[in-house]
């Protein structure tokens, strides 16, 4: 069965008024199947240009980075925007209010409460890794999106594209993707319960350097856009987020010294211990919201509630 389902006599849900899109939508087709042939297709593009010296840096560089990233993640959101429009998917009760009725200093306070324990999450889960297996938890660190771009041939270039990939495109993408569509998909088949859950873990595990703290982060954001029907309330709050993480990135980057690699391996193993106090600090909040925030069994998804859909 494809995405397009068309038999003599059907009446296709989309035309039907009132009648909710992610009943009918197949994520596993659309989200992942799109991801797949938009990285080879975009790979593929960007191995041709770099052949044929059609790009203005090497391929090693850098910068591809930050530019394939946005190029596979432009590609999917258009697919899922396109098939979406085909399904009578309507973007407008995907974001909902651009300004919702929210606390933005409690926005605040909870997103710093995320970041501590996304921080102490990482470097307890990384001091177990670096024992079992050194290696891998030297790559963890070597695949950090927030480094400098002295190895690029355009390092303003690279920390400007690095600087708008974190702080805006991955915010608005990761969130319209995971909340704006999985959380609805999910929610519609199995339950908004279910459906919190499963794309929060899916989001952690997209994040594999730290899958602990950004599942505990995708389902924050999920409880957010529940409770404010608003997909703006997640992107500012997932903004803030990154935005902090490049600024504390940038001081102990300063305080290292330009000529180090900032956080090493031996810093963290050492210092383990604090991961857990961040932890104990940072979960009272965190528990405390996500418990007043769990929806009830019969609660409906936020494009249900945006459209007045029943």
């Amino acid at each position: 069965m494809g995405i397009r389902q068309q038999t003599q006599g059907y009446e296709h849900p989309s035309i039907i008024n009132g009648m909710n899109p992610f009943s009918t939508l197949q994520s596993r087709y659309l989200v992942l199947g799109a991801y797949l042939v938009s990285s080879v297709a975009v790979g593929l593009g960007y191995a041709y240009l770099s052949r044929y010296q059609l790009l203005p840096w090497r391929w090693e560089d850098p910068l591809s980075l930050p530019v394939l990233s946005m190029a596979t993640w432009i590609a999917v959101v258009s697919t899922i925007a396109w098939v979406g429009h085909e399904y009578g998917l309507r973007l407008t009760y995907v974001f909902g209010q651009r300004w919702p009725k929210f606390s933005g200093l409690y926005a605040m306070v909870l997103v710093l409460s995320l970041l501590l324990f996304s921080m102490g999450s990482f470097s307890v889960v990384f001091y177990l890794v670096s024992l079992v297996s050194p290696a891998y938890a030297a790559q963890m660190l070597e695949t950090d999106l927030t480094l400098i771009g002295s190895d690029s041939q355009y390092p303003r270039l690279y920390e400007a594209a690095t600087l708008f990939l974190l702080v805006i495109y991955a915010p608005v993408v990761e969130e319209l993707v995971f909340r704006g569509f999985l959380l609805q998909r999910w929610g519609t088949k199995w339950g908004l319960r279910w459906g919190l859950g499963t794309s929060s873990v899916a989001f952690g595990l997209l994040h594999f350097n730290n899958p602990l703290g950004l599942t505990l982060f995708g389902l924050v954001m999920g409880l957010l856009y529940v409770r404010s029907q608003s997909l703006w309330v997640p992107i500012g709050c997932h903004a803030l987020n990154n935005l902090a993480v490049v600024i504390l990135d940038r001081f102990s980057r300063l305080g290292a010294g330009e000529a180090t690699d900032g956080v090493t391996m031996a810093t963290i193993q050492d210092r383990w211990w604090m991961g857990i106090i961040l932890i104990v600090i940072s979960t009272p909040l965190i528990w405390r919201f996500v418990w007043r925030s769990w929806p009830q069994p019969s609660d409906d998804i936020p494009y249900v509630m945006n459209g007045g859909m029943n």
